[in-house]
């Protein structure tokens, strides 16, 4: 094996150890914030499809972060805004970009740096792109996390740094659970890769 290919192998397997961490965190943190907020399946999703009058972060949104921010070790929040995400635009699987420039994937959405360095967006998203983008057959409209494991280094590519989990009533689960029709470097979907993330946490390589 090539110098290359043995840091990468690394790398990878170092984003992947974060990624579960986090996941692991912010999981409880929802599972947690229901005592407040009710069961998931109660809760009032905005499902904006872009950013609320007078732009920001919807009140739902917000409020969700709220409940669980005191169980996540957060250094800078940022309410649909430059500042809490890599420089520059995110890249989908086949390395088109996508998203706004600095700025979490989405539009009015909620953006949080931890500790670690570790980033994540919060979106909302309604019921029709669930499965095809994100390989779920969730039937409601729900909050997409997206956990940029590695923070501001590169590659910021989704399904290689950047993955995404879906809060249904079951509680936050990894993209990809139902299909991954995404997770192909061919993948004609604007955010390809993303449905990856039930493939990498169940075999702990990012080999794609």
């Amino acid at each position: 094996m090539t110098l290359p290919s043995l840091i990468q192998k690394q790398n990878d397997k170092e984003i992947i150890a974060k990624l579960k961490k986090n996941y692991s965190i912010l999981s409880q943190a929802l599972i947690k914030s229901q005592l407040e907020l009710g069961f998931f399946e109660t809760w009032e999703i905005d499902n904006s499809g872009g950013n609320p009058e007078g732009g920001g972060t919807p009140a739902n949104m917000k409020n969700v972060y709220e409940r669980i921010r005191p169980e996540l070790k957060v250094i800078k929040e940022c309410e649909d805004k430059t500042g809490c995400w890599h420089k520059g635009k995110t890249k989908n699987l086949r390395g088109k970009e996508v998203g706004r420039d600095s700025i979490g994937i989405g539009a009015g959405i909620f953006i949080f740096k931890l500790a670690d360095g570790t980033n994540i967006s919060i979106d909302d998203h309604g019921t029709t792109n669930l499965k095809e983008l994100f390989g779920s057959n969730y039937n409601k409209p729900t909050y997409i996390f997206w956990i940029d494991a590695n923070g501001d280094k590169k590659p910021n590519t989704i399904g290689r740094d950047i993955f995404a989990f879906i809060l249904t009533n079951k509680g936050l689960i990894p993209a990809g659970i139902d299909n991954n029709i995404a997770c192909d470097p061919k993948s004609t979907t604007v955010y390809s890769g993303s449905s990856c993330t039930a493939k990498v946490l169940a075999e702990g390589k990012i080999d794609y």
